[in-house]
């Protein structure tokens, strides 16, 4: 058996899922890190992008308005 389906068997069911409210927490911790990695910054964007949040849910999570000023030509 492989590298790959050895690890796989170790995860469990609840690693492959994201709920909105995780996503939007997640994203928080991203954008509030001391080191902006470009890495965080990307994971971020694809996360937006892939559950469709919004502004509002980012300023109920407690994004500051700069961060969610600059991120408005990306998010709706």
């Amino acid at each position: 058996m492989g590298k790959c389906k050895r690890r796989t068997l170790y995860k469990s069911n609840t690693s492959y899922f994201m709920t909105r409210e995780t996503a939007v927490n997640n994203i928080f911790k991203m954008f509030s890190e001391k080191s902006r990695k470009k890495t965080n910054f990307k994971s971020a964007l694809d996360t937006i992008s892939l559950f469709g949040i919004s502004a509002e849910e980012l300023t109920e999570a407690g994004l500051p308005y700069e961060n969610i000023k600059a991120l408005e030509p990306l998010i709706n």
